[in-house]
């Protein structure tokens, strides 16, 4: 499940543990995408002159300030149209992490420069900003915080291995899945628990149990959100207010089918993807008190965003796909490349970026038409 009102990390179960059942759509909504929707157009802009800030590709050296190419950029996070936080793994050709930095850029990705260095071996795949400067960052063993930039870092308590993290005000969010055993996963001995701190805090100030195992997690407020469970017996929805210490049953229209997907894009604003095979999208404008069925969407939903309105959504399977209508129908967006992470992250209404290390970070303003920055 996603969410962000203003903008944000999207985020979802880890990959491994759902590796299975991410194939499998990928190739169901494969054989479908030539049925569905019109062409949209994607535009070039911006060249690559080789090393960066005097840099080879082969090494490490950048320092603080200097430029980093939007090619580099792994994982994005905007706090508004233009201002945003970014990670820049370099690795060498074999695929070994030299060093990961913090990157921000001031104008919408276009262009980017290094605000801090991660401690070496670690590659942060998901960061929590409040501003350009301060924020939190995870990767599967554990959590960091920063209050300038990226410069120095402090480690987090968590009370397990970081699956996904948010922020919402001044409180954070980071759901672990805690193992009884250093085996426990390959055993079933796992669960889902939410850790909650204010901003700056490096113990939670509170850890609550999760309905469910790997939701789709979504943060909508300081201290409120949804988790949306699978199962093969029926996929269950949950609210809280208060941090997970309470969480309310909300009937969900895939009682007969397994969730694949969740979006939540406000505290009223849902949409739920129920079953694999023939996946039915379901959008709800009053928190989950009533629904209403959408067309066949595109794909599973595992990948989908949307926009702080609900209005604009975008999910991928092989091809990127958008929605300017809530989900009632579909178009199908060729010449943006699938990333690694398939990770969208969004701003507003209708802006939307997507970086494929490598390649470059696609970008739109629009909601529909995409410019690959490089």
């Amino acid at each position: 499940m996603v969410s962000n009102p203003d903008g944000g990390e999207s985020y979802r179960p880890s990959l491994p543990r759902r590796a299975r059942r991410v194939g499998y759509v990928v190739a169901l909504v494969a054989a479908t995408a030539l049925a569905q929707g019109t062409v949209g157009t994607v535009r070039v802009v911006g060249t690559f002159a080789g090393g960066v800030g005097g840099a080879s590709p082969s090494r490490s050296g950048f320092v603080i300030g200097s430029p980093m190419s939007a090619r580099r950029i792994s994982r994005i996070q905007m706090l508004s149209a233009t201002v945003g936080v970014g990670v820049a793994p370099i690795v060498t050709f074999s695929g070994r992490l030299l060093r990961g930095y913090l990157v921000r850029t001031d104008n919408g990705g276009a262009t980017w420069r290094v605000t801090g260095v991660f401690p070496a071996g670690v590659y942060p795949w998901t960061t929590a900003f409040v501003t350009p400067g301060v924020g939190y960052a995870i990767d599967s063993t554990g959590a960091l915080f920063t209050a300038d930039a990226g410069r120095t870092w402090a480690t987090v308590a968590t009370t397990g291995s970081p699956l996904s993290i948010s922020v919402r005000g001044h409180v954070a969010w980071i759901f672990v899945e805690r193992c009884r055993h250093g085996d426990g996963a390959a055993n079933g001995q796992c669960a889902t628990e939410l850790d909650a701190y204010d901003v700056g805090a490096r113990r939670a100030t509170s850890v609550a149990s999760v309905p469910g195992d790997q939701p789709f997690a979504s943060q909508v407020g300081p201290s409120s959100g949804y988790v949306a469970i699978g199962g093969v017996t029926g996929g269950r929805l949950f609210t809280t207010t208060d941090d997970g210490r309470i969480w309310r049953y909300i009937a969900s229209p895939c009682s007969h089918g397994e969730v694949s997907g969740a979006i939540a894009v406000s505290p009223s604003h849902l949409f739920l993807y129920c079953g694999f095979g023939s996946t039915t999208l379901y959008a709800s404008s009053d928190g989950g008190t009533t629904w209403r069925r959408r067309p066949s969407p595109p794909g599973g939903g595992f990948d989908a965003v949307g926009g702080s309105t609900g209005a604009y959504l975008w999910q991928f399977d092989t091809t990127l796909w958008e929605s300017h209508d809530a989900g009632r129908a579909w178009t199908m967006v060729t010449g943006v490349k699938y990333g690694p992470s398939g990770a969208i992250a969004t701003y507003g209404a209708h802006d939307a970026w997507h970086a494929v290390p490598g390649h470059g970070i696609y970008r739109t303003t629009n909601g529909v038409t995409w410019t690959l920055l490089r």
